[in-house]
């Protein structure tokens, strides 16, 4: 019989790569013979483990060869792969095998479940539970653990009270699931891979295959697993190949790895998961293979034996490290790996990156990156392009941030911020959008309409934004008119996703996609990623969506997002062969000559364990379920796996971008061991840190400009005349280049917002109310009623404005009884100096009772300072009551004899508004006329200096009252600034 014979279980050294090993042997004795090697089965543990040893056999063969069939057993949906070995429907009692459910109705019937239970919780939140729990169910079926021992006997126990909740909900929830998924007719992926993996078992065992097969690479402690490899490692002509197997390490320190034997009445003691070698001594115990039967593949040799016995001694047990003082200088020696420490990601990337490109330069020879920090991979193969290498990341990218994911999630924020500027831009400008020869007048248009959005938000809707286009009439100008006409045809078009906001999730759902189709031209859908997300929306599609039809627009992105997570798209062919980004999954399997592990920064590598919302640590244990720390002994064993390798640099960054990080365990154990005799990666650092530093410019000059007196003739004013004499290259930009800053589009109201719609609510206070009592509290009202200001800006900033108004009302209505009256309000005027004509706007002249006038200007911030007014850069209320004087203001003629400033800030963290006068602190018993005067004759001199004059207009002249950084970046301040004296150019 075929259990008589000894078990053949083997493993390879840490210095040997398994799948070229495996290539290796079976080219060497059936490479004679194809059709020999075609008749071999090799049982692996995943599809990339697939494609990892057929480019081991290409590398060794070199030619034409007819493979090994090859069957991944450690994927749920692996038995399409096992359609020519096995029935997958029948059993041997002729019991039909239903099929596994798929993994989004699963997630769509735990979310109804969970939300009848848990009535409320969002649909987002619902539909995060449900993976969760759909994780924890197939853990329970890949130990299986039956349903009747998860019951209320462990509420006996001393738990606290929200995971005694938390477990009676998983009692009720995983007994509906399984009622649930009977009455459809399918099993839970696990559940239905064992039921598979429990029929190849008793295929192997009834029927015996006389030519070879091969379990390669399977570290899987399952239990249905281990009964396969058991009855492969028994088959006539039977393999089974394990990742490296610690045959040195002392038994008892094997022994104590566990699992151990639970006393009646007590719970089992805990396992050391965390050691690299748990994981294989826990299939060892299920195969039942004693580690004494496990011999080296082949024949195998151990060349390397001091690195075997020093990452043995790196990764032992806690108490074993008290042993380190006593080893040998020998096993304190790893003489091919180096450590590599970055300032940041950034920076560690482009080092990797330096090193890859170095490796090949060398014919034949591959490298790899070994990581689990997709950020570090991403930039990695970001970097290589710089070189023209397509690096092959095994992980490939997230489906999320592929174009075409990005086109229908930037639809759904769309959808979601009812068309904000910032959203909507980012539809229009999506690559796919218009794609094609139409492409650039398309984005001729949506730069046109850009310019239109810039500015905070004033309304909701695809109406708000027809409202913030230029005016139609006769006079338009062509441009606009197309602008009108083109955005007419894209409201149209965006008519499924305006009409969707207060819809289902099914409508919205195919809103986003009739408008992704329609702007798109149908390129959504095309290539990998194009497909794979067609694939995604028709398994969305065709759900029950009852259980999450309340959910609001709002959550829709986040909705998607959940639904496009673990979706990676990965092109077939076209990359590097010699270069490959492998995840720690992927790098079991496979090595390269020169192996890269970066991102050993606690978190990373070992990753920090994800917490069961479900089942506390101690009830997982009583179960038998794997505990949460179990992922750190196979991210070790992944290390000392890694660190056979011919050439091993080990990296990490000391800062990321949430700030500074811990050095991994892992990292300070190899540190700790080595000491002194571990080696330093200096080199690629240091071309890391030049690489992108350029050729070193001279630093600019304090801008000298000097334009013609043509040029200089230009309009002035009065709010312009202290910039003219504080900051000359800010008027010069300003006035004669004629160049505006672009605020950003759809941002919150500012302080600067704030000011524009005061002064706005008063003039039409003052010339279309009249002043009238109770009318300017009623027009901010109605501002703030509208939907696009948020809640949480309403209530900042409504009730501090009603309280400013409130008070220019009562000072107002004060000053009537006292004989003072409004003569005009948000006024323009004007008046000629020196030839050049002086404009103003006036926010309010008032008529006091002795006839002369009263100059007002509302300030929202701070009015200036006694020290500006006096050094004359404060002067537009004084060139005000100049225009005034000289009748530039229609029916405002008049001598000026008050300047006030109407402050409508917070005064004593107490009451709102305070009316200051503008007069200098030593000018406040001198005539009136004195500061009108004054400010006249410092204009003038500015103008014959700088618009009659060849003065040059230099930045920041005098930096103590220039006002306004628009500029700044345009002179190119910091490049000069500080290094000139203020007035060096006079």
């Amino acid at each position: 019989m075929a259990d008589a014979r000894r078990p053949a279980v083997f493993t390879v050294p840490l210095d040997q790569d398994l799948v070229t090993a495996i290539a290796r042997d079976l080219i060497l004795r059936f490479g004679s013979d194809p059709m020999a090697m075609s008749d071999i089965l090799i049982l692996l543990p995943n599809n990339r483990a697939r494609t990892a040893l057929s480019e081991a056999f290409v590398r060794e063969q070199g030619g034409g060869l007819l493979l090994p069939r090859m069957t991944a057993i450690g994927d749920l949906g692996f038995d399409e792969t096992l359609a020519t070995l096995i029935d997958p429907l029948q059993v041997g009692s002729g019991e039909i095998i239903p099929p596994a459910i798929s993994d989004m109705e699963r997630r769509f019937m735990l979310t109804g479940l969970i939300r009848q239970q848990r009535p409320q919780l969002s649909g987002v939140e619902a539909i995060r539970l449900a993976t969760s729990l759909a994780q924890t169910i197939d853990q329970l079926d890949i130990e299986e653990i039956p349903p009747s021992a998860i019951n209320a006997e462990h509420l006996e126990g001393e738990m606290a009270e929200h995971w005694n909740r938390a477990y009676v909900d998983f009692i009720e929830l995983l007994a509906a699931h399984n009622r649930e998924i009977a009455k459809r007719g399918f099993l839970g992926p696990s559940a239905r891979r064992n039921a598979l993996l429990d029929r190849l078992t008793q295929i192997f065992a009834e029927n015996p295959p006389q030519t070879p097969v091969m379990a390669v690479g399977i570290s899987t402690a399952a239990k249905a697993i281990a009964r396969v490899l058991r009855q492969v490692a028994r088959l006539p002509a039977g393999q089974v190949i394990l990742p490296f197997v610690d045959l040195q390490m002392d038994q008892k320190d094997w022994d104590a790895l566990g699992p151990h034997a639970a006393r009646e009445g007590e719970i089992p003691k805990q396992s050391e998961e965390t050691h690299p070698q748990f994981h294989l001594k826990l299939l060892l115990d299920r195969m039942g293979i004693s580690r004494n039967e496990v011999s080296l593949f082949g024949g195998s040799a151990r060349k390397k034996a001091t690195i075997n016995d020093t990452v043995s001694a790196i990764f032992c047990s806690a108490s074993g490290s008290e042993t380190w003082g006593d080893l040998p200088r020998s096993s304190k020696i790893l003489p091919h790996v180096r450590f590599m420490a970055a300032n940041d990601v950034a920076e560690e990337s482009r080092a990797i990156a330096i090193l890859m490109r170095q490796a090949l330069e060398t014919p034949e020879k591959r490298v790899a990156l070994i990581t689990p920090d997709r950020e570090l991979a991403t930039r990695t193969a970001a970097q290589l392009k710089r070189w023209d290498i397509d690096v092959d990341d095994s992980a490939g990218s997230p489906l999320a941030q592929s174009p075409s994911a990005t086109l229908v999630l930037a639809l759904a924020d769309l959808l979601a911020d009812e068309f904000g500027a910032v959203t909507l831009l980012a539809v229009l400008k999506h690559p796919l959008v218009a794609a094609g020869d139409q492409r650039m007048a398309w984005l001729a248009k949506v730069r046109q309409l850009d310019l239109c959005l810039r500015g905070p938000r004033t309304g909701i809707g695809l109406q708000s934004i027809a409202e913030l286009l230029p005016e139609v009439g006769d006079n338009v100008l062509d441009h606009d008119r197309e602008l009108h006409e083109w955005w007419a045809a894209v409201t149209d078009r965006m008519q499924p996703i305006s009409a969707a906001h207060k819809s289902e999730f099914s409508d919205m759902l195919s809103a986003l996609i009739a408008v992704a189709e329609d702007l798109s031209g149908g390129a959504v859908w095309k290539g990998e990623a194009g497909r794979q997300l067609a694939r995604v929306f028709e398994e969305l599609t065709q759900q029950d969506h009852r259980c999450i039809a309340d959910v609001d627009a709002s959550a829709l992105p986040i909705m998607l997002a959940r639904f496009f997570e673990g979706e990676a798209v990965r092109p077939p062919y076209g990359r590097h062969p010699r270069v490959a980004i492998w995840g720690l999954l992927e790098a079991r399997m496979q090595r390269a000559d020169m192996v890269i592990c970066a991102g050993l920064s606690e978190g990373q590598w070992p990753q920090l364990p994800q917490p069961d919302p479900w089942l506390p640590p101690r009830l997982r244990r009583e179960l038998g379920l794997p505990g949460l720390d179990r992922n750190t002994g196979l991210s070790a064993h992944d290390l000392a796996s890694a660190l056979g390798a011919n050439e091993v640099v080990i990296s990490r960054s000391e800062r990321d971008r949430a700030g500074p990080t811990v050095a991994s365990r892992f990292w300070l154990r190899i540190s700790a061991l080595l000491g002194e005799n571990l080696k330093h990666e200096t080199d690629a650092v240091h071309w890391a840190r030049v690489l992108d530093k350029g050729e070193i410019k001279p630093l600019a000059s304090r801008p000298d400009i000097r334009p013609s007196l043509e040029q200089r003739k230009v309009d002035v004013s009065v709010t312009q005349v202290d910039t003219l004499k504080a900051d000359p290259y800010s008027f010069y930009a300003s006035k004669i280049l004629r160049l505006k800053s672009l605020r950003s589009p759809g941002t919150d109201p500012d302080y600067a917002w704030r000011g524009t719609v005061i002064h706005a609510l008063l003039e039409d206070w003052a010339n279309q109310d009249g002043t009238a009592p109770g009318q300017l509290l009623l027009r901010s009202d109605r501002l703030f009623a509208s939907p696009a200001f948020s809640p949480i800006l309403r209530t900042m900033w409504q009730p501090r404005i009603r309280k400013a108004l409130q008070w220019v009302e009562d000072e107002v209505q004060k000053q009537a009884e006292n004989g003072r009256s409004m003569m005009l309000a948000e006024n323009w005027g004007s008046v000629s100096l020196c030839g050049i004509r002086l404009t103003g706007k006036v926010d309010r002249i008032d008529q006091i009772a002795d006839g002369t006038l009263a100059i007002v200007d509302y300030k929202t911030g701070a009015p200036p300072s006694k020290k500006q007014i006096t050094a004359n850069y404060a002067t537009q209320l004084g060139l005000l009551g100049l225009i005034a004087q000289e009748g530039g203001f229609a029916d405002g003629k008049g001598v000026a004899s008050r300047f006030e400033y109407w402050t409508l800030k917070k005064k004593n963290g107490l009451n709102f508004g305070k009316v200051e006068s503008a007069l200098p602190a030593k000018a406040e018993d001198e005539a009136a006329a004195q500061f009108v005067a004054s400010a006249k004759s410092s204009t003038i001199a500015a103008f014959e200096n700088w618009i009659l004059g060849d003065a040059p207009f230099v930045g920041k002249l005098n930096p103590d009252y220039a006002q306004g950084t628009d500029y700044d970046q345009l002179m190119r301040l910091d490049e000069w600034y500080g290094r000139e004296g203020p007035n060096q150019h006079g």
